[in-house]
């Protein structure tokens, strides 16, 4: 987490010019516009999350996590 979240924060400051670290692999969901993907593993048990970019009332951008789980969490995100 202290990972992603460093990246979550240098995302932000570089408006989406910096990336994601590899390691993280986190991508853009193509099927679902404005939700994230991230795979922490691929092997059992099988890690998988689904998150978005909201605003919070304080106007920050904050990560909603959606949907947490092994790889069928994807049919829904």
């Amino acid at each position: 987490m202290r990972a992603f979240n460093a990246a979550c924060d240098e995302f932000q400051r570089s408006k989406g010019a910096s990336g994601w670290p590899a390691s993280l692999r986190v991508k853009p969901m193509r099927s679902v516009p404005g939700v994230w993907e991230l795979t922490w593993s691929y092997s059992g048990p099988d890690g998988r999350a689904t998150w978005e970019w909201i605003t919070s009332e304080s106007g920050v951008p904050t990560v909603r996590w959606r949907r947490v789980g092994d790889h069928s969490i994807f049919k829904a995100p």
